[in-house]
């Protein structure tokens, strides 16, 4: 298989940075959080920083020719990210479960935790319990979890047939088939799936690591067929910009067609919006200055660390809001406080590796004129 050279594309980083600040503002609840809610159409920051990892998953894996490597780099960093998690999580809830009597808040977010701390506790690292805003690393467990065996058959099959089946999982989802045949188990233990439908989400996942896999070897979208796709994927994208940010009248909207822009179970316009971003970036292909790209870039490329960095601070963040009634200018205040401190994480873990890389390079040194090395 041939294999790509070429350094990571730095907008990439950039666009997960960007998804990273959008998560954190709507996280924390201010009187800006509803118009950064959705604010390029009808899809978020979730559907963002889900396809572009999966993208980033097909491109980067997709480079291994052979299963060994290929499957257990992937494997490692599933490993990775289950622990931190964790590590994460069962703090976080132990906490609440410690302050829920005298922190209202923290006792609603973490409602279902409450209700039986213990089997919940012990279903968690399952990930068959998933408190709100916990549920997302969860989900790109599974899915990278899954990565080694669609990339191998697509290596074999090719991903017309995947992303066939694929895209039936997802139209079940639409009609709720999954919920019908797994019934209601919560009924007998403490789940909570999270807000996900996984077999919505698998469809864009897939159609994440397609786009990365298969750019490895060709462009996406041909030149000769730019224009075919590419105007009416900027009349999807304007209808949704105008309609998301009530430019559109409102005598030419259905009020039902909200019912297809579940966020959940990525409805059909929802998905349809998201697509038509994703042709309109390929074709368009922007190039912005490094320097503009530097600051979210930095984020987006220790995004693991950042995000689950800011999960306990938007919980903290909220719980003082709400517990201290603050005005709106210190709600946007305490939102753009969380924000500011993701930079400077990011920073000191930019420091750490690269610390790490430089002592990694000195510690070799050359001993003979044919070239061997050996570790100082």
């Amino acid at each position: 298989m041939k294999t790509d050279k070429k350094p990571r594309d730095m907008r990439l980083d950039a666009l997960r940075g960007y998804f990273l600040i959008l998560m954190a503002a709507v996280h924390v609840p201010t009187p800006v959080s509803h118009a950064l809610q959705d604010p390029l159409g009808y899809n978020g920051a979730a559907e963002g920083f889900v396809f572009l990892s999966a993208c980033l998953a097909g491109w980067v894996y997709g480079k291994q020719a052979d299963w060994p490597t290929m499957s257990s780099r992937i494997w490692n960093r599933v490993k990775r990210i289950y622990w931190v998690h964790l590590a994460v999580l069962l703090p976080t809830a132990l906490i609440a479960w410690a302050l829920a009597a005298k922190v209202p808040t923290l006792a609603n977010h973490f409602a279902d935790f409450l209700v039986h701390p213990v089997g919940s506790l012990a279903l968690m690292p399952l990930l068959l319990h998933q408190p709100p805003l916990f549920d997302i690393l969860p989900l790109y467990v599974i899915f990278l979890g899954a990565t080694p065996w669609l990339l191998a058959f697509a290596r074999r099959r090719g991903w017309k047939i995947l992303l066939a089946v694929s895209a039936t999982g997802w139209l079940a989802a639409q009609f709720k088939l999954d919920a019908r045949l797994v019934g209601n188990p919560a009924r007998l233990l403490p789940l909570r799936w999270g807000s996900f439908d996984i077999l919505a989400w698998q469809f864009l996942w897939i159609c994440g690591v397609a786009v990365g896999e298969i750019s490895l070897r060709r462009k996406i979208i041909c030149p000769q067929f730019k224009f075919l796709f590419g105007i009416p994927a900027s009349a999807i994208v304007l209808f949704g910009l105008l309609s998301r940010h009530g430019l559109w009248p409102q005598a030419w909207w259905n009020d039902n067609l909200f019912l297809w822009m579940d966020k959940w179970t990525l409805g059909p316009l929802r998905i349809l919006n998201f697509g038509a971003w994703t042709i309109l970036l390929l074709i368009w292909n922007p190039r912005l200055p490094q320097w503009l790209l530097a600051p979210t870039a930095l984020l987006g490329r220790h995004s693991l660390a950042v995000f689950s960095f800011h999960l306990p601070l938007v919980i903290a963040a909220t719980a003082l809001i709400q517990s201290f009634g603050f005005a709106n200018a210190a709600q946007i205040a305490t939102g753009l406080l969380v924000i500011a401190l993701l930079f400077p994480w990011a920073a000191w873990l930019e420091h750490k590796r690269r610390r790490t890389v430089a002592s990694a390079k000195t510690s070799l040194r050359p001993v003979r004129a044919t070239g061997e090395t050996v570790r100082a």
